[in-house]
């Protein structure tokens, strides 16, 4: 498939090019954490970038090159995610970065989409993709609501709530609780692209740590899983929205770092799944000297109809 406008022309990447567009694509994302930690070792980067990074680009992913006048100006790349086609990486290179070649990539990759019958596009903004947010919106793209927040910091030790049981939980069980209450969320948060969300990113398989069922006083509430991460403890929580917020759930977040680490102080790193139960347990949390923060770049959604994504022309 290959489009042209003026003297751009959006076409596949040869092998050739897939080789230069991972370099591009490493040296874009470096500050990102997983480039970050390929790039500790140079043995470790110089396999990505010459042999592992173009080997996907060229065999498993649909990689697409801009040129402009025989010049390569950008790249797309998509991969297909029944219901979304996945816009992995674009960009625009100097000097035509900021100006209307992002549009043309963002209409391109809807074609493919249209062509091939996806009800969605998806894509995940970094923070170094801030310059191209706009374009998005003008493309009919919104950032998806199911966001994973993060929570950061020290808590100090505390007794875990009276009432409050974790019942363990192994096997499919853990599956099965934790998509339990994701989707109790969801019914509350109503986020737009729901059919996206559950098929990306309800759980497929038990977490590698310990997972709970959470019951106050004998009646269920909650899921909660816990590992330890370079002496953080790292938690997942999914609470019923009425419990939201609530001192008890406060109580039980803080207390729990402290209680399996056996110290007066533990470092904790807890992760929310929906914007709404971020904000009701965030004025407690930072209260209490935790920070918030996006564990996850920013995701962006595109409903299709079947309508072709139409590029601005003469956009500076």
């Amino acid at each position: 498939m290959e489009e042209k406008s003026s003297d751009l022309v959006i076409s596949p990447a040869t092998q050739a090019d897939c080789r230069i567009i991972a370099r591009l694509m490493l040296e874009r994302r470096i500050d990102e954490p997983r480039f970050r930690r390929l790039a500790r070792r140079r043995i470790q980067r110089t396999l990505y970038e010459r042999w592992a990074a173009p080997r996907f680009l060229f065999r498993n992913a649909d990689t697409f090159q801009a040129t402009i006048g025989g010049e390569l100006a950008g790249f797309l790349i998509l991969l297909y995610e029944h219901p979304a086609v996945v816009i992995v990486d674009m960009a625009a290179l100097e000097p035509c970065k900021g100006q209307s070649l992002e549009n043309h990539l963002l209409a391109h990759a809807a074609r493919v989409a249209d062509q091939r019958q996806y009800p969605y596009l998806r894509a995940a903004l970094s923070a170094g993709d801030a310059y191209i947010a706009e374009r998005f919106l003008e493309a009919g793209f919104q950032p998806l609501e199911f966001r994973r927040w993060e929570f950061t910091g020290t808590v100090a030790a505390q007794e875990v709530p009276e009432g409050i049981h974790m019942q363990p939980l192994v096997g499919r069980a853990v599956v099965e609780k934790r998509k339990h209450y994701l989707q109790m969320e969801l019914d509350e948060a109503q986020p737009v692209g729901r059919e996206l969300i559950e098929a990306h990113y309800l759980p497929k398989r038990p977490p590698v740590s310990q997972a709970f069922e959470l019951l106050h006083e004998g009646e269920p509430f909650g899921y909660l899983s816990a590992r330890r991460e370079r002496g953080t403890y790292v938690l997942n929580l999914s609470t019923l929205p009425r419990w939201w917020g609530s001192d008890l759930e406060v109580a039980l977040v803080t207390a729990f770092p402290a209680v399996a680490a056996r110290a007066k102080t533990a470092d904790v790193r807890l992760l929310l799944d929906t914007t709404p139960h971020a904000d009701a347990l965030a004025g407690s949390l930072v209260a209490l000297g935790l920070q918030r923060g996006l564990s996850d770049p920013d995701v962006w959604l595109k409903t299709l109809g079947g309508e072709e994504l139409q590029a601005e022309q003469g956009r500076g």
